[in-house]
């Protein structure tokens, strides 16, 4: 139920950015062949206003086709296509606007989320956020994710939701001593005995575990709208931020791209914050709904940045781009994602076993 649940929401991220160019190029009366949900084989399709709506059996988004998106039309017929509502023959500011709506609905569905979260409020838990080597922790079995349901000793018991500071005083309390902890993994339940150390290492606890408090409570509608806002805009921030920090040093650092996750890995991130609560998968999905913002502004070939900044060069040129120029360049930087994406995406897999 969760992986369908993550399909969903991860689905819906893709769609929305669709929606966008779609909705734009409809304000503008540029042609739409096509918007479909969810990627073909066809399962059902109907032509409404010259635009054929489509239902698609593969559920991973949408896409949409707009009329003579690459202008290989309009260089082939001229101003005859002019009336028939083709894209290449917009100016450049309705182009940039159809172009950049996708990435809009991006920011506007993960603002959405963001503030919905708030005002509604978040369970709270107590989570494991890291584990030391060789630590009391990592002899136990825990890991990175678990979240604290129970610790337990004798007739001592803590209960989730448990504050880091009680559960910090209930470990030096029986340092030395065999606790019983009762984690949440995923779906699942974990059952762990650990005992602290009376001299840990400096910079560790009695246990080797690093501690995070996440949730909180409900907001009013004003605040929730207010922390959802600088929410959203912080994150973009912050996500803009390690771009720039990723691309600054991954031809000096080559193993950095070991932190970059593919589909498998955010579909196993997902899955892990939907265990937790579905306020938790719909937090991740404004997370990644906010990142994909930032990647697609990336002025790279065959993503929407680098279509701007074709965009941007042909207003300083004065005339079009050469359409054998551009879809040279969108297909070289097509490639390249595609092979970075199977480099990914194997790193990942390699990691699940």
């Amino acid at each position: 139920m969760i992986i369908i649940a993550v399909i969903i929401s991860l689905s819906i991220l893709i769609f929305i950015h669709e929606l966008g160019h779609f909705l734009m190029a409809k304000l503008f009366r540029v042609k739409v062949e096509e918007f479909g949900i969810g990627f073909p084989p066809r399962v059902w399709s109907r032509e409404i206003g010259g635009t054929r709506y489509s239902i698609n059996l593969l559920p991973f988004g949408g896409f949409v086709k707009i009329f003579d998106e690459s202008g290989s039309v309009l260089e082939k017929n001229g101003e005859k296509e002019k009336e028939e509502g083709s894209f290449a023959n917009q100016p450049v500011w309705k182009r940039s606007a159809i172009i950049l709506a996708g990435v809009a609905m991006n920011i506007f569905l993960g603002w959405i989320v963001l503030c919905g979260i708030f005002i509604v409020g978040a369970p709270e838990h107590l989570m494991v956020s890291g584990v030391a080597p060789e630590s009391p922790a990592e002899v136990s079995g825990i890991k990175n994710g678990d979240v604290i349901m129970v610790a337990r000793l004798g007739d001592r018991i803590l209960n989730d939701p448990i504050k880091s500071d009680d559960f910090v005083s209930f470990v030096k309390e029986f340092q030395g001593q065999e606790i019983y902890l009762s984690l949440k993994r995923g779906g699942d339940l974990i059952n762990a005995q650990i005992k602290g150390r009376v001299n840990p290492p400096a910079g560790q606890g009695s246990l080797g575990v690093n501690l995070s408090e996440i949730g909180f409570p409900s907001n009013s509608f004003l605040s929730g709208v207010i922390n959802g806002s600088k929410a959203t805009v912080n994150t973009l921030k912050l996500v803009a931020i390690s771009f720039v920090q990723f691309f600054s040093k991954v031809f000096i650092t080559p193993k950095i791209v070991e932190s970059v996750s593919g589909p498998v890995g955010i579909m196993t991130i997902a899955v892990q914050a939907g265990s937790l609560g579905l306020i938790y998968l719909l937090q991740f999905m404004a997370l990644i709904s906010l990142n994909l913002v930032i990647l697609n502004l990336l002025p790279f070939p065959a993503l929407d940045g680098g279509r701007f900044i074709m965009l941007v060069l042909e207003k300083i040129k004065g005339t079009p781009i050469s359409q054998k120029i551009q879809i040279g360049v969108n297909a070289f930087g097509f490639v390249l994602l595609v092979l970075l994406m199977i480099v990914v995406t194997a790193k990942d897999v390699a990691k699940l076993f």
